[in-house]
């Protein structure tokens, strides 16, 4: 066949997309116990199912249908209200808001909308690793910024102001934290954007699990002094309404990087799903999402956060973890345990997988900083299987002590 594209094969394909395989394995046999996912595991609404099936029911070809490149003007309008609800912030739904197939779209739009060749992109280590990437492919450079599990993943801004060079274009700041759990603190976030302002240099804002907090809100950058015109926010349904498979979210931004963020996803993905933009009307309409995050999302998530915690200490008490003050994860160093076992992170899943039937991610696909660690979710397990496969884990590591 004729010679493919080099770019494209330098990018290292997604772990997690990998292990998804074994999570669809882990639905169809019961035994398999998953610590693994990212997805909620909670129904979406009710009233947003029964109204998009009856909306289809009643107009099925405009159901179906092409939308505008930035989204439904109504959907845009409803959160520009629920973020002035929420955040206390203000953005004109027509100039500063654009609809987007899930965050992961979002991401990759706002960086091909700011990046040039060579420029450079501070990440914390350990985070998401849907970054690093789609900057290497817009022909940028990583630099990272580590945190670690002793002051509960907060980063610190004089640990920013060392990779700081003329060529930094871009700071990206996930809270909360994907694989940490972790909450920023407002005076990182204040001395962040203080930096920015100074070095000239944009702040994407990656706040996806904004509504997935367990006390602390995550703070807005935005709403500090200086942020509203260099700063990017990557929005997402899937966590907040249940909604995944959708792929919908919003940017909010300038409204010059909205138009040349527009200009990229006519050529990717031309427009956000229309079904999906029909039941996020519905969703934040007539207070369904206030009633699904604070009486069935937000106590589900909590309970089963403060169970597992609990078993963490109780079957694996040589690890090290924090209490995630937000997201769907606990980020464990389990390096007592490995070093008995002569076992990487990576090794460590793959052999407890098939030894004992339960799911985790390594550490390592988060960044250096994540060697000697696993992500486990919270949120996929009901309270007896999580505490089933905290049992598992116990025998297999101290099957080696």
């Amino acid at each position: 066949m004729p010679r493919l594209a080099s770019k494209p094969q330098t990018i290292t394909a997604s772990p997690i997309r990998r292990i998804a395989t074994l999570l669809d394995e882990a639905r169809r046999k019961s035994d398999i116990i998953s610590f693994g996912g990212g997805a909620p595991s909670l129904p979406p609404p009710q009233e947003v199912i029964d109204h998009l099936i009856n909306y289809i029911k009643s107009y099925p070809q405009k159901a179906v249908g092409y939308g505008a490149t930035r989204g439904m003007i109504e959907l845009r309008e409803l959160i520009a209200e629920d973020l002035k609800k929420y955040w206390n912030v203000s953005y004109d739904p027509k100039e500063e808001i654009m609809i987007v197939n899930g965050g992961t779209e979002g991401i990759y739009l706002a960086l091909g909308a700011i990046l040039e060749k060579d420029e450079e992109v501070i990440v914390l280590d350990p985070t998401y690793l849907g970054y690093h990437e789609p900057i290497k492919l817009f022909g940028g450079r990583v630099r990272t910024v580590p945190v670690s599990v002793e002051n509960g993943y907060q980063p610190k801004i004089e640990d920013v102001k060392k990779v700081i060079s003329p060529l930094t274009k871009a700071f990206i700041l996930l809270s909360p934290d994907n694989p940490t759990g972790r909450v920023v603190t407002e005076e990182f976030v204040r001395d962040l954007v203080d930096l920015a302002v100074e070095h000239d240099f944009w702040i994407i804002f990656d706040a996806v699990y904004k509504h997935i907090s367990y006390g602390r809100p995550t703070p807005w950058v935005d709403s500090f002094k200086g942020a509203r015109e260099r700063t990017i926010t990557i929005n997402s349904f899937s966590k907040e309404a249940s909604i995944p498979g959708f792929r919908l979210g919003y940017i909010t931004g300038p409204p010059e990087a909205i138009e040349v963020m527009e200009k990229l996803k006519q050529y990717v993905s031309l427009a956000p799903d229309t079904p999906g933009q029909i039941a996020m009307i519905k969703f934040l309409e007539s207070g369904i999402k206030d009633r699904y995050l604070n009486e069935i999302v937000l106590p589900t998530y909590k309970r089963r956060r403060d169970f597992m915690y609990k078993c963490i200490q109780e079957y694996l008490p040589e690890a090290k973890t924090s209490l995630p003050e937000g997201a769907f994860y606990f980020f464990v160093n389990l390096e007592e345990y490995l070093k008995a076992m002569e076992r990487d992170d990576e090794e460590f899943a793959n052999r407890l997988l098939y030894r004992k039937s339960v799911v985790v991610i390594p550490g390592k696909y988060f960044g250096e900083m994540g060697k000697g660690h696993v992500r486990m979710t919270f949120v996929s397990e009901p309270e007896e299987r999580i505490e089933e496969g905290l049992k598992r884990m116990n025998a297999y590591v101290y099957s080696y002590m």
